[in-house]
């Protein structure tokens, strides 16, 4: 490989370093004994170990490979993370695995990784200019990766932790990489091995596992709808669902530009008298449905242009029914899942947590950290108050995940507990739609880690 680089003293290419590169600043520091290997142009290899002297014997010298042009490689690898021999493309970097420490390895274009991202120990850093891609994304809390583009990382997993996310999900490490990489220290702890997995990575296997399949894998669930007919059992399901709170005869969202409004039979403010019904408004149409002394169904629509009336469309046939039907249909669907997930966490559960001495201590004027750090994901908490403008804000909890997104759990009804998303590098909660299972679905792992974590540290603070 030797004869593809011209071997020179690191300052021959102060011009050629990036501003902001470490090499930028510290060339000086360095004499002509010492060499970086210098190619011009795109280079394919097959591996590179960037440990000292391993890529070139020949030139024990040389601490920084400098290539001029996209660079191709299966593996990038080394094992020693306290120092290693630095990495600079003014490219792209395309490789199927990277494991990698102790040295700056700098990509002017974009890094894409087909597999494993690995960086470790606090020796080491990854600069990319680009954009960065990669399957999975192994780190510890101290190696640095900075990237100006974008990120696309379809599972993040700390080696500390041991958690991370994969398509928004919790996932434990074990549930990424293969069991040869972890060590068993002893029978309860299984430590990761950052050589094992260069080792398998220079054996050209993976070492990940199909963790598609194991977090597809699903769970039994038991619908509250079972049906979608239009029929007096499911318009009074409706009416008896979590979302209809005691305060109020109505409730009502909003999922995919369809307006829902479900409603008991009451008196208003203005001493009108409601029906038990249901409204529902799409983009061409309004839809009225309501429960008949006789325990029959009335059906209207009318369109959503200005002055248009009412239309009593209850004897119509199946297809001409097809667009509230298929409104229908989303509805039950969207109260399926909200009674498959907000049933599970506790009012009570969630207020008496708030209400804690552990928690409360963290309101003290002296202290100002408002929440807790189990090594990926942050927990933080608010009281209920009135702010500076007068408005009312709900007591709540908050997780930030280990990609930097956000749930919150907000204590705003009798009945169940707000669930709402922030998405990583964004500001301002969001309404979570009904109709995202992975959504709901993390929101409730990540409840579940949350309690196992707080449990603990109240026992903790307890027996303290």
């Amino acid at each position: 490989m030797s004869n593809l680089f011209r071997f020179i003293p690191i300052s021959q290419l102060a011009d050629k370093f990036p501003e902001g590169s470490w090499w930028a600043k510290f060339y000086q520091d360095f004499s002509d004994e010492q060499l970086a290997a210098y190619y011009e142009g795109d280079l394919t290899l097959p591996s590179l170990n960037l440990d000292w002297e391993q890529a070139f014997p020949q030139q024990k010298e040389v601490i920084i490979i400098f290539i001029d042009g996209n660079f191709t490689v299966d593996n990038l690898y080394n094992k020693e993370t306290d120092g290693a021999i630095g990495l600079m493309v003014t490219g792209n970097l395309n490789a199927k695995n990277i494991a990698v420490g102790g040295q700056e390895i700098y990509v002017s274009g974009n890094l894409m990784v087909e597999e494993i991202l690995c960086g470790t120990y606090n020796h080491g850093e990854t600069i990319v200019i680009g954009d960065l891609s990669a399957a999975v994304l192994v780190q510890d809390d101290e190696y640095s990766i900075k990237v100006d583009g974008q990120k696309s990382i379809a599972c993040l997993v700390n080696v500390w932790e041991g958690d991370g996310v994969f398509q928004e999900l919790p996932v434990d490490i074990h549930e990424v990489l293969i069991d040869e990489v972890f060590l068993d220290m002893d029978e309860e702890d299984m430590e990761f091995s950052f050589c094992t997995l260069v080792n398998v990575i220079v054996e050209r296997r993976s070492a990940l596992k199909k963790v598609n399949e194991t977090l597809t894998r699903k769970r039994p669930v038991h619908l509250y709808f079972t049906h979608n007919t239009i029929n007096e059992e499911n318009i009074l399901k409706l009416t008896q669902c979590i979302l209809m709170t005691d305060d109020k005869p109505s409730f009502d969202f909003q999922e995919q530009g369809v307006f829902f409004k479900v409603q008991l039979e009451h008196i208003d403010a203005d001493g009108d008298e409601r029906d038990l019904s249901v409204y529902m408004k799409d983009h061409r149409h309004h839809y009225y449905i309501w429960l008949e002394q006789d325990h029959s169904i009335g059906l209207l629509r009318r369109t959503i242009d200005e002055g248009s009336e009412w239309e009593d469309i209850t004897e119509e046939s199946q297809e001409q029914l097809a667009e509230i039907s298929d409104c229908w249909t989303m509805l039950l669907t969207c109260i399926n899942m909200a009674e498959l997930y907000l049933r599970n966490i506790e009012v009570q559960y969630v207020q008496d947590i708030l209400q804690h001495d552990v928690i409360q201590e963290l309101y003290s004027e002296e202290e100002e950290d408002d929440g807790f750090w189990d090594g990926s994901k942050y927990y933080s908490f608010r009281n209920a108050h009135t702010d500076e403008d007068g408005d009312y804000l709900h007591a709540r909890i908050e997780i930030k995940t280990p990609d930097e997104a956000y749930y919150f759990y907000t204590v705003d009804h009798g009945t169940y507990v707000s669930r709402h998303y922030q998405p990583p590098n964004q500001y301002g909660k969001q309404d979570m739609s009904f109709l995202d299972l992975r959504r709901w679905e993390a929101s409730e792992q990540y409840f579940t880690r949350f309690k196992q974590f707080i449990d603990q540290k109240i026992e903790a603070g307890v027996n303290s």
